[in-house]
């Protein structure tokens, strides 16, 4: 069973010699890069292991469980690599029972070296020769063949040409053993009878007189050695221990031969591939010196640079790039050689002005003693294209997002508003439905135990339908004001337009409100410029949104105070402005005042009512194509403000 080999190696050329040595050894190599170290790497799998210079300090850890280990090999770098040098000789450190094997040494120095490592032949079993003995007197083959035997020899016996030709037909023999005299034939013609059969069987001859045996014939024939008789055991072992020892030798070197051949043809092979792989990749690829020079480099690198082999040989590549590229690329050198690869950014000038964008990544190799780089440039010029995209993308994103944010944040706020304003408008709805009930059910109640006491005046009686009457109205009021904004949002309220004259709808407006006016000792003040002014619209909605602005104002006006009533008009629209001079509304809040439940916070505390009757004014105007806005006066309290076209459109 061949030895297992381990090779991490870190792209050394002294590896590759290594696991050349190895395979033409018999070894099992399996040869990787230190990058595909990690603690789940499984070291006891292997006899031998062999670790190149250049494997960075932060894989020591790693490597050093295998201290422990028996037959460790680490390859040294050049003396002149300082840098290499520093960290090998902490490695040598925490693998202190390796083998170091120098760049200086020969392959046959490595290879005497590998040999006592795997320990060849020590532990394999012993191969011992197959012996044919053929001697035509049966007490001497007898003799022979047993002191054969006590030798472990696996012998056979034949007393001439004819039976030593059938068995080497049928078994192998390594050695033959022979008596030059036989009784028909000689020993030669034994021996050529068996090598028709096997032709790399060796021959030993036995003779009385050296002088029967013609030298010249026998050595052309193939005849390893001539011994006379009586022959000594000792002497025959021991020549029979020379040729099995040069066929061994022959068979050892016929197998290294055809081991090197086939590797020959391998690294041809491989050689050849990888040189087509280099020459037509589309990938550029560059090799120089720590200098900069350029020592060869792929057909797409020539195309890149727009130069020929001979041309780009003779440029540095610190002059190819921009000046900013270079510099980052020499710090990269000088910081990053220990690491023996690293990738830089650089930029490719061109004359037409527009320059490429390339990534370069470079790998620290031993050109033929020397450190060298090579390098692989990647255009990346598309790549930087889509980040471009993709943070412009990203920004209109979150410009998206914060818009959409803003929006959702709006939506939450008038979510909370609404809810709130019909959390209020509830509480209010409560408080104004409340209200009304009470006071018909107390007065009926009074009524009825009158009459049931016989004790009813006409004046009792009288008052107290009176405050049915007022309370019932209120009730009704407060549900037209319910029913008026479900048509309204359902758009089925009535709208039937007419010319009319605004100044009666104010007019109007006005006398409906007249009774709150006097309970509060409040002014109303009508101030109109034109009361002729004719407009287009639904009287019972104007005069509804008269009376409903005009109940605010006396709703939240102080006792004894003045409610102004302008009414202008000019070339388009009619301007109708109420001021009263209550606590006016926060600024906060006038957008806002219109919403459906809404009331002001200055003014929802007390006053009653339940938010309905501006959001009813707002859809009003707006079916007239108007518009209303709030605001506070110069003086105090709020102003009202509508204005009407004269005509609408459909």
């Amino acid at each position: 069973m061949p030895n297992k080999v381990l090779i991490i190696d870190s792209n050394s050329v002294l590896a590759m010699r290594i696991k050349v040595l190895f395979e033409l050894l018999g070894s099992d190599v399996e040869h990787i890069h230190y990058e595909t170290l990690d603690s789940q790497t499984c070291f006891s799998h292997f006899d031998v292991i062999a670790i190149a210079h250049g494997i960075p300090q932060e894989y020591f850890e790693i490597l050093d469980e295998l201290s422990q280990h028996e037959k460790i090999i680490l390859l040294a770098p050049k003396p002149e690599n300082s840098e290499h040098l520093s960290a090998f000789s902490q490695l040598n450190r925490v693998l202190s029972n390796a083998i170091v094997i120098y760049p200086f040494f020969g392959n046959k120095e490595i290879t005497g070296l590998l040999e006592r490592v795997l320990e060849i032949g020590e532990q394999a079993q012993l191969l011992l020769p197959k012996v044919l003995l053929v001697d035509h007197m049966p007490s001497r083959l007898k003799q022979l063949s047993v002191s054969l035997r006590g030798a472990q020899l696996d012998v056979k016996t034949a007393i001439n040409a004819n039976e030593a030709g059938k068995l080497a037909k049928e078994h192998h023999f390594d050695l033959l053993i022979c008596d030059f005299n036989l009784e028909a034939e000689t020993g030669l013609d034994v021996f050529e009878q068996v090598r028709m059969h096997r032709i790399n069987c060796r021959c030993l001859l036995m003779t009385s007189r050296e002088s029967q045996v013609d030298t010249l014939k026998a050595i052309r024939q193939g005849v390893e050695d001539v011994l006379t008789k009586p022959v000594d055991e000792n002497a025959l072992l021991q020549s029979l221990h020379k040729l099995w020892q040069t066929e061994l030798l022959r068979r050892h070197n016929q197998e290294l031969v055809e081991r090197l051949q086939d590797t020959v043809d391998a690294l041809i092979e491989r050689d050849s591939l990888l040189r087509v792989i280099y020459k037509h990749t589309p990938d550029p690829i560059m090799l120089f010196n720590l200098k900069g020079f350029v020592i060869e480099a792929n057909d797409a690198c020539l195309n890149l640079f727009g130069l020929n082999a001979e041309e780009l040989e003779s440029h540095s590549i610190f002059n190819l790039f921009e000046r900013q590229s270079v510099e980052a690329l020499k710090s990269r050198i000088e910081t990053s050689l220990i690491a023996r690869h690293f990738d830089c950014d650089l930029v490719l000038p061109r004359q037409e002005g527009v320059s490429i964008p390339l990534m370069g990544t470079f790998i620290e190799i031993d050109h033929h003693g020397e450190i060298a780089l090579a390098a692989i440039f990647k255009n990346v010029a598309h790549l930087k294209r889509k980040q471009q995209l993709l943070e412009e993308a990203k920004e209109v994103l979150e410009a998206e997002v914060q818009a959409r944010t803003a929006q959702l944040q709006s939506a939450k706020d008038a979510a909370e508003r609404a809810n709130i304003s019909k959390s209020e408008f509830l509480a209010n709805m409560s408080h104004e439905l409340r209200t009304p009930m009470h006071s018909i059910l107390s007065f009926a109640r009074f009524g009825l135990d009158k009459l049931a006491a016989h004790e009813a005046p006409i004046e009792k009686l009288t008052k107290y339908l009176s405050r049915i009457e007022t309370s019932g109205e209120r009730l009704l009021l407060l549900l037209n004001n319910l029913l008026d904004l479900s048509k309204l949002d359902a758009g089925r309220f009535p709208f039937n337009p007419a010319m009319h004259n605004f100044a009666s709808i104010l007019a109007e407006g006005v006398e409906d409100v007249s009774g709150l006016a006097m309970e509060k000792c409040i002014t109303i003040n009508l101030h109109t410029q034109d009361p002729c002014a004719d407009i287009y619209c639904d009287r019972e909605q104007m005069v509804q949104v008269v009376r409903n602005l005009l109940g605010n104002a006396l709703k939240f006006s102080p006792q004894q105070s003045q409610v102004q009533v302008y009414l202008s008009a000019n070339e388009d629209a009619l301007h109708l402005s109420i001021c009263d001079q209550g606590v006016g509304i926060p600024s906060d809040e006038l957008e806002h005042i219109f919403d459906k439940f809404a009331q002001s916070s200055k003014t929802n505390s007390g006053a009653g009512g339940t938010g309905l009757g501006l959001a009813i004014c707002k859809e009003f105007v707006l079916l007239h194509k108007g518009c209303i806005y709030a605001r506070n006066s110069e003086s105090s309290g709020a102003e009202f403000v509508i204005e009407l076209p004269y005509t609408q459109g459909n």
